[in-house]
């Protein structure tokens, strides 16, 4: 790793369940659960805090809820899993850095070695867009559009990609790393807690200081299907 995360609230504090964090993403809880597990390099593909405070509480950080999103682009250019593992490892090492797919250098020396990857067949499960470097690089660049960048070129916030109509971000200075709208800072939760009370878009808009069309945006997303398997 190029340099300590030790004391960064990015790295170690945890924000969410995997149930909270796979929703929020759009992926299935399974999927999301097995990254934390499926070792890639020095890290599982999905960093977790080891040991939360109960067996229920939250175990993943900002950074894996980067890396998640990330993940998922990276499952879009069709890599099975052991690709998925391959490639990342590989990032991580050329990278030198176990946080590869939170920072910066994904979306310049990252993309380039993943295009490298799929010309040499390293790994060989690329089912899609490894003929083409456009295709890996339009994926790619499409999820990491989402994503804003720290100083120190680690990932600093995250606009969720899931909340169409609606700019929701993540970002652990705000809200204690929840959820909230970008330009007001309000949590998304209390949007919902005043939905579930009862009361309607137009009401909750002038409550918050918000558009009605933002509020009926968050609780269309919230309210969606959970991703399948």
């Amino acid at each position: 790793m190029i340099q300590s995360v030790t004391g960064d609230r990015r790295f170690t504090v945890p924000l969410f369940t995997i149930d909270e964090a796979a929703h929020h993403l759009g992926l299935p809880r399974t999927t999301l659960k097995d990254w934390t597990h499926r070792q890639a390099g020095p890290a599982p593909l999905v960093h977790r805090i080891v040991n939360p405070k109960a067996p229920r509480a939250a175990s993943l950080p900002f950074v894996a809820v980067i890396e998640a999103h990330v993940l998922r682009g990276f499952r879009d250019l069709g890599l099975s899993a052991q690709g998925l593992r391959q490639s990342v490892a590989n990032l991580r090492e050329n990278l030198n850095d176990e946080y590869a797919l939170a920072t910066r250098k994904v979306a310049t020396d990252g993309v380039d070695l993943l295009v490298d990857m799929s010309q040499h067949g390293q790994p060989a499960e690329w089912t899609r867009a490894a003929d083409t470097q456009m295709a890996i690089r339009e994926v790619i660049q499409d999820y990491l559009q989402f994503v804003y960048w720290e100083t120190d070129r680690y990932a600093k916030r995250l606009r969720l990609k899931t909340y169409q109509g609606a700019d929701v971000i993540i970002d652990p200075r705000f809200a204690f790393g929840q959820p909230v709208l970008e330009r007001q800072k309000i949590r998304i939760e209390d949007i919902l807690d005043a939905f579930w009370a009862g009361e309607g878009y137009v009401t909750i808009a002038n409550e918050f200081g918000v558009k009605a069309d933002e509020v009926e945006a968050v609780v269309r997303s919230a309210t969606r299907p959970r991703a399948a398997a």
